[in-house]
C-alpha cells in the first residue's frame, strides 16, 4: 500500500499474508497476462506499486520478468523480502511513496493491484501519483490498476463486521461508510497467540481508510497527467463497467 495513511502496517505486517490467503492473486496474473497480450507488450521490467509483502513481485519474477516491487511499509517490504530464497538481479524492492516515485531505471509496465490505490484519498495526490508513474514508464509503456468502486464500499464493505478465527492469529474487522467522502474507515483489532502453552495471546489494533473515486475522475485525473489511450473494465474481465461493478480495471498507455 502507498498512502499517507498506510504509515502503520506495522505488526498487521506478519499476519498479511495469512489474512490473504484467499485473494484472488492468480487472476491478477492472468488480468495482467492478457492486457499484455492485447496491447502486443513484452515488457522487460515491470514495476509492482504497493507491492506490499511482494506476492505478485515473486510470482511475476519466477516468470522471468525484472521486478521492482514499490511500497511505503517497511515492515511489509521485509515481509517480502524474507520470502527471497536467494539474492536475485532481477528482483528488488524499494521503500517509496509512489506520488515521489523515482526508479532505478524507467519501467516497460506499472502496475498498482489489490486497491491500493484506494489508500489515496484526495484528488490532488492522486493525481501527483498518476503523474509520477508516467515519468517513469518508458515511451509505449502501460499503467494498470484496479480501484475499489464506490458501490463496493458502500455495499459490501461498509457498516460491516468480518471476523476470522484462526489458529495463529483471530481478527475482528469493523467498518464504516461515510456517504460525503465516499470512504470507508477499517477498525481491525488482532489477538495473535504469545504462548502457545499458556494459551496466551497479544492484542494490537490498526486503522485504516479508503477512499472511492468516480471512474470519470480517474480517467480524467490520467488524462491530465499524460497518458494518451485509458480504458476501463470490470472485475477482472474486459466487460465494461456497471453500477454494480466492485472493481474498476484501468489500463492507461
Amino acid at each position: 500500500m502507498s498512502d499517507q495513511n498506510q504509515g502503520s502496517y506495522g505488526e498487521f505486517a506478519l499476519f498479511y499474508d495469512q489474512l490473504m490467503a484467499d485473494a484472488p492473486y492468480q487472476s491478477w496474473m492472468v488480468f495482467l497476462e492478457e492486457a499484455l497480450t492485447r496491447n502486443g507488450l513484452s515488457p522487460r521490467h515491470i514495476a509492482d506499486l504497493g507491492c506490499g509483502t511482494g506476492t505478485i513481485s515473486l510470482m511475476l519474477h519466477e516468470r522471468g520478468y525484472k521486478v521492482t516491487g514499490v511500497d511505503l511499509s517497511e515492515d511489509m517490504l521485509a515481509q517480502a523480502e524474507a520470502k527471497l530464497q536467494a539474492h536475485s538481479p532481477r528482483l528488488r524492492f524499494l521503500c517509496q511513496d509512489v506520488r515521489e516515485l523515482i526508479l532505478p531505471e524507467k519501467c516497460d509496465v506499472a502496475i498498482a493491484f489489490c486497491d491500493g490505490l484506494n489508500y489515496i484519498l484526495d484528488e490532488d495526490s492522486l493525481g501527483q501519483a498518476f503523474a509520477r508513474v508516467k515519468s517513469q514508464l518508458r515511451p509505449g509503456g502501460m499503467f494498470l490498476f484496479d480501484m475499489h468502486t464506490i458501490y463496493k464500499l458502500r455495499e459490501k464493505l461498509g457498516q460491516n463486521v468480518f471476523y476470522e478465527v484462526g489458529e495463529e492469529v483471530t481478527y475482528l474487522w469493523q467498518s464504516r461508510y461515510e456517504q460525503e467522502t465516499a470512504t470507508v474507515e477499517y477498525d481491525i483489532t488482532f489477538f495473535a497467540i504469545e504462548d502457545e502453552e499458556e494459551q496466551l495471546y497479544r492484542r494490537f489494533h490498526e486503522r485504516h481508510v479508503q477512499r472511492a473515486y468516480e471512474r470519470s475522475t480517474v480517467e480524467q485525473l490520467l488524462t491530465d497527467a499524460g497518458f494518451q489511450t485509458v480504458q476501463v473494465y470490470a472485475d477482472f474481465g474486459w466487460d465494461v463497467p456497471t453500477e454494480s461493478t466492485e472493481r474498476y480495471f484501468f489500463l492507461a498507455r
